[in-house]
């Protein structure tokens, strides 16, 4: 059987504010937390990369059989980027999202999320 994916797929993008630095400087936990709010999401994890900046800064970047998902932590701003791309589906992966943010806490978000055609209508 030949699989055919959704014609539209999901885009979010967004900076998240006023982030506690400990939780910023926290890479294990950060990457917990993302994994954990995939796997609530139904996303499947097939590769991972990550880079610890010196004097701060984290990024992480993960693979998923249905695209990617991205985090860059700024610690002397207190904030973090969150992208992830999704081909499941108009508005897919706000669920992740939802869970992500909700257990970093931000005071303010800077959120974008948007179809993107893939696929002819």
């Amino acid at each position: 059987m030949k699989y055919l994916s959704p014609t539209k797929g999901n885009e979010i993008s967004c900076v998240m504010h006023g982030i506690d630095e400990g939780i910023l400087n926290d890479h294990k936990k950060l990457e917990e937390v993302l994994l954990w709010a995939l796997n609530q999401d139904r996303f499947t994890t097939l590769e991972k990369a990550s880079h610890i900046f010196k004097p701060n800064g984290f990024t992480l970047m993960i693979l998923l059989a249905e695209s990617h998902v991205s985090i860059h932590t700024y610690p002397e701003h207190g904030s973090l980027y969150f992208g992830l791309y999704s081909c499941r589906g108009e508005g897919d992966g706000k669920k992740t999202y939802d869970i992500f943010r909700d257990a970093l806490k931000p005071v303010s978000v800077d959120f974008i999320q948007r179809p993107i055609f893939v696929g002819r209508e």
